[in-house]
């Protein structure tokens, strides 16, 4: 072989993985595309993962269907996406319930960051601390009262964020906050109005519109910055509370194997799915914000909050037994 032509033959060579990489991209999807949901249809996952779903499909990116397979905290959602073939067609709907799994759920049968992998965040629902008006007017003014009685915190069930955050609180201010669990966040905030608990963490539609009627009052928001929603009420970190920079994050995952081009195209179609407005609006509508995040960025955030949450699992003893 001449030198030329073994010069040409090696070039070819080069290519392959690159003509590889965009027929993969340019023929996913193949048939329709799985959205793994571990929540029961009608909560606010599902609604934002038939939402996303609608338009990645009416852009033209495929057919998109959401399938909803509850239990274990999220576990039974996620161990099948790790088990499903590394193609792009069985994604999950990767939530802050399974970074938190990772220390809570000892049997998963998967390790997030090995057995999955993290593409695209599209949104964030950040949490108010929340109270009943006559309970106090500030957040310094309940932290003061907790000094001198007892004083209690709801959640929607042991291990969640509603759980979490008040443990944070109670590590963070070394106050005795006692918490009060429920089957879900609708009747933890039924009792909430009713005055038979003091406070909740939570960041549903219905405790936004419970703050924005009056019925409940917003004492801080688990950001750094206000929020466009409430821009009356602080801030946590504004308040003295940084680290309470904290919202219950969504976004896209694939299998651990699963090929690069096809992983920065579904990213692709999510980032031009947000550029649409109509669509913007859609996910405001369910009191979450629009977030953002590549392949890189969304899994370096998902590896801080595994490590994050098992230091308040750990120091507040949390199981979910």
């Amino acid at each position: 072989m001449t030198t030329t032509r073994r010069a040409l033959a090696l070039g070819s060579l080069a290519m392959l993985p690159t003509l590889r990489g965009a027929a993969a991209q340019a023929t996913w999807p193949t048939r329709p595309v799985s959205i793994v949901v571990a929540f029961a249809a009608g909560g606010a996952v599902d609604t934002l993962a038939r939402m996303l779903g609608q338009t990645l499909s009416d852009q033209g990116g495929g057919t998109f269907v959401v399938d909803n397979r509850v239990g274990g905290g999220g576990t039974v959602s996620a161990a099948h996406v790790a088990r499903a073939q590394p193609d792009g067609h069985t994604l999950l709907m990767m939530t802050s319930s399974h970074a938190v799994n990772e220390t809570l759920a000892t049997n998963r049968g998967y390790e997030l960051l090995r057995d999955l992998r993290p593409i695209a965040q599209f949104a964030a629902t950040p949490y108010w601390l929340a109270v009943r008006p006559d309970r106090a007017t500030s957040l310094a003014e309940l932290l003061e009262k907790a000094k001198r009685e007892p004083m209690t915190f709801a959640t929607g069930g042991p291990g969640g964020l509603t759980h979490l955050l008040g443990e944070m609180l109670k590590q963070e201010t070394k106050l005795e906050l006692t918490s009060v669990h429920y089957r879900g966040n609708a009747p933890a905030i039924t009792d909430l109005l009713a005055g038979r608990v003091d406070m909740i963490f939570d960041n549903s539609g219905t405790i936004l519109e419970h703050i924005k009627s009056g019925r409940l009052r917003g004492l801080a928001s688990t950001t750094r910055r206000r929020l466009a929603s409430t821009p009356e009420v602080p801030a946590m970190a504004e308040l003295g509370f940084p680290q309470f920079d904290v919202s219950a994050w969504i976004g896209l995952a694939a299998p651990a194997g699963t090929p690069d081009p096809v992983v920065e195209r579904i990213a692709a179609e999510v980032r031009r799915a947000l550029e649409d407005e109509a669509f913007r609006e859609r996910i405001a509508g369910t009191g979450a914000e629009v977030a953002y995040l590549g392949p890189a960025e969304f899994g370096a955030l998902v590896q801080r909050e595994i490590p994050r949450w098992a230091q308040v699992i750990r120091a507040g003893n949390v199981t979910v037994n």
